[in-house]
């Protein structure tokens, strides 16, 4: 599979990262996007519900912003 980052550690939007880890958006040559987050927490997931085999990350809307930014010129 090939990959390129959109954003994230070694991505093309490192800034927001502060120099770690952050969460990152993955594109695949086949046009699937994988998205890294953070699990939310417990008091969070009690509210979200999502069909079996598929799940919730978190991210900050700033980050999120940045790759919607991204999409939206790519």
């Amino acid at each position: 599979m090939t990959i390129k980052k959109i954003i994230g550690e070694n991505g093309l939007l490192p800034a927001l990262c502060n120099g770690g880890t952050c969460p990152t958006v993955v594109l695949t040559e086949n046009g699937d996007v994988f998205v890294q987050g953070y699990i939310p927490a417990a008091s969070e997931s009690s509210e979200l519900q999502a069909p079996p085999g598929e799940g919730f990350v978190k991210m900050s809307l700033a980050t999120f912003e940045k790759i919607a930014e991204h999409m939206s010129v790519a």
